[in-house]
């Protein structure tokens, strides 16, 4: 069975019609002399629009036919370049040929819009552009808005929100409302990733520490013992990460225990702003 070749998967399929693309816009060039009767610009417009039309054919017909339009193109202006008026005439003859047939195809399809309407806005595709504009709306923290410990907020503009506290996988945040923006989730994402690497790093160096005592002990055995010792370094970088893990953790629990605070706060105010509505209307 012969093997299926995918021409833009082939290398020498690939170079050739990439050396004749070159070849065309240089062609095209003000320094290669092309007549200045020779709509440059339009010219170059088209053979990009070709290369980026044809660049996924398949079909071995339709690939040697579109590379022997090019490579007649090619010959048609390099005459052209050499003095040809006939040939650049021609040639302005086919950009504005096809130029026609482009605005008659957008006409055609402007008046199948008009024809047939686009189909109603499905929910979903309105949530995901509410959620599109959101994640852009809050991709950076406001210069202004306040730090979360600095809540409670003595007053707030219409009912208020009561925080939850979220423990995401070691890593405490309050929860306002849903959806959650995007910098605080890439605040969570950073903080666990830094978290996760220091926890490579340390069982890495618990394993290393093992073959640097095999290595003093060696060295021992050998009346070869050097100081510091092979597992002397070692294990000072491994006490260097256990101290940095146990000082984020702590931080993250001393942060946690602040927003729990904010948490009792945000709730005893609610209670009181209830209690202070409906004490009036006992009254009357």
């Amino acid at each position: 069975m012969h093997k299926v070749l995918v021409p833009n998967h082939s290398g020498v399929h690939r170079f050739a019609c990439l050396a004749l693309y070159r070849a065309l816009l240089r062609q095209c060039s003000p320094s290669s002399g092309v007549p200045a009767a020779l709509q440059q610009s339009e010219v170059k417009t088209l053979f990009r629009q070709r290369f980026r039309k044809y660049k996924k054919l398949q079909s071995p017909s339709q690939i040697a036919n579109a590379l022997t339009a090019g490579y007649e193109a090619l010959d048609l202006l390099d005459r052209a370049r050499k003095g040809g008026q006939h040939e650049a005439e021609k040639f302005n003859s086919i950009v504005a040929r096809a130029k026609m047939l482009k605005e008659q195809q957008a006409a055609y399809q402007r008046e199948l819009r008009e024809l047939h309407p686009s189909d109603p806005v499905s929910p979903k595709q309105i949530r995901k552009e509410a959620t599109r504009r959101f994640e852009e709306a809050t991709s950076r923290k406001h210069p202004d808005s306040p730090g979360i410990l600095e809540r409670p907020r003595p007053t707030v503009s219409g009912q208020r929100r009561i925080p939850v506290l979220v423990n995401a996988r070691g890593v405490p945040f309050l929860r306002i409302k849903k959806p959650q923006p995007k910098n605080l989730s890439g605040v969570i994402r950073s903080k666990l990733e830094k978290r996760w690497n220091r926890i490579v790093t340390r069982d890495r160096l618990a394993v290393e520490l093992l073959f640097a005592k095999d290595e003093d002990q060696w060295d021992k055995l050998t009346d070869a013992a050097q100081r510091p010792s092979w597992a002397e370094g070692v294990k000072r970088a491994l006490d260097d990460v256990y101290e940095k893990i146990r000082k984020s953790d702590k931080q993250n629990r001393e942060l946690s225990e602040k927003m729990w605070n904010v948490v009792l706060e945000e709730r005893a105010l609610v209670r009181k702003e209830r209690s202070g509505k409906k004490a009036p209307t006992q009254m009357s």
